[in-house]
């Protein structure tokens, strides 16, 4: 009995949160058993330590295996994507274990823009619910309601941004998923890789706009397994198409049988990729079958089926080029802002585009971004 009263009344021990250690794995692509064997530990333990937490002297070790701040397994419960009100659209290569980093990539994202909206005023969210229209007449209502009319669209992730839709890109080492979208807590998200060129991922976001104002409602009541995913992929496509590349102008300036040079003039004004701006003309009846055929032939040739020669310049956010130079101006750094934030530098400028400064490896030079002309929202704090 007395040894029962001793034991009882020693202090429990402290232990990390469990969802941290989880989520932290996820995050680099491991399995358990890889993790386990970098932590010199049985499975079994490591089961414990994502059910009910690790001792909190296994912080320095976890943080070493995992590439992840000490504070990190110290944070609340993560956010999870909620994949039943999102769609993820994965390449055929990307495997579960990337597709499971990619969202938990996307979890840490959705925290750090969190972080962010508690510090600044972000615009208002002006994203419609849709589902009602057909992809082409959404397109030209979310026109309409976004006061664009039919010119060719300015930089899209700015555009969104300043529309309370939430651009995140996905770090190059889980980025084998081309985008995907979700509403959380009634705030939309995008997130994007960036292994494609300007071009494709302006498609990708307008793509995944589709989905946000077509698909979500349904998604949220039915769930995203209940719908049908090929048929909501088509008129993702077909929304993407006639946003970026409206019917009216399109008909308006373009005759039948456009050449190539002519479907490159098109594709520059547009600020799309060659191969969608020859669909887009099929598609609105401007070239046959064989026509359609013939050009996509030579535009292969031209190097336009895998890359974009000669193509734009990388969309950057406005949001990230804002709030991390003022909070430099308020003396928080690029390192204060990882340590608020339980985040590595390098994870940091994996989900803003590359556009925070970050050392670089070996050097004391960061890789710099220039400063922001506009401020299209305000600190509060």
């Amino acid at each position: 009995m007395a040894m029962a009263s001793t034991s009882s009344s020693r202090p429990a021990e402290e232990r990390l949160n469990p969802s941290r250690i989880r989520l932290a794995r996820e995050r680099r692509g491991l399995t358990k058993i890889a993790l386990s064997g970098a932590l010199d530990v049985s499975t079994r333990l490591l089961q414990i330590y994502e059910t009910e937490g690790a001792p909190a002297g296994r912080a320095r070790d976890l943080a070493f295996a995992l590439q992840m701040p000490v504070n990190f397994f110290s944070r609340g419960e993560w956010v999870a994507v909620p994949t039943e009100q999102g769609f993820f659209r994965a390449l055929r290569r990307a495997t579960a274990a990337q597709r499971t980093a990619s969202r938990a990539a996307a979890s840490l994202g959705m925290e750090m823009y969190g972080w962010i909206a508690d510090r600044f005023t972000l615009p208002d969210i002006v994203v419609p619910e849709l589902s009602q229209h057909e992809p082409e007449s959404a397109a030209a209502a979310l026109r309409a309601i976004w006061g664009r009319g039919s010119e060719p669209l300015p930089n899209l992730i700015q555009l969104s941004e300043a529309h309370g839709v939430r651009v995140i890109s996905l770090p190059v080492d889980a980025d084998a998923i081309d985008a995907f979208s979700v509403w959380a807590d009634g705030i939309p998200y995008v997130f994007l890789s960036t292994a494609k060129s300007a071009e494709r991922s302006r498609f990708d976001l307008a793509h995944e706009l589709g989905h946000l104002v077509l698909h979500m409602g349904v998604a949220a009541r039915d769930g995203a397994a209940s719908v049908d995913g090929r048929a909501i992929e088509k008129e993702a496509d077909v929304f993407a198409s006639a946003l970026l590349m409206p019917r009216e102008t399109m008909l308006a300036h373009v005759g039948r049988e456009p050449a190539v040079s002519q479907i490159l003039g098109i594709r520059s004004y547009y600020k799309v990729s060659a191969m969608a701006a020859t669909k887009r003309l099929y598609d609105l009846g401007r070239l046959t079958e064989w026509s359609y055929r013939q050009n996509c032939v030579q535009l292969s040739q031209r190097g336009f089926r895998t890359s974009e020669p000669g193509g734009i310049d990388r969309e950057r956010s406005r949001v990230f080029d804002t709030v991390f130079p003022a909070l430099r101006e308020r003396g928080m750094g690029v390192v204060q802002v990882c340590n608020e934030l339980a985040m590595s530098p390098q994870d940091l400028h994996g989900l803003t585009f590359g556009q925070i400064p970050i050392p670089i490896k070996g050097t004391q030079q960061p890789i710099s971004t220039p400063r922001p002309a506009l401020r299209l929202i305000r600190g509060t704090g």
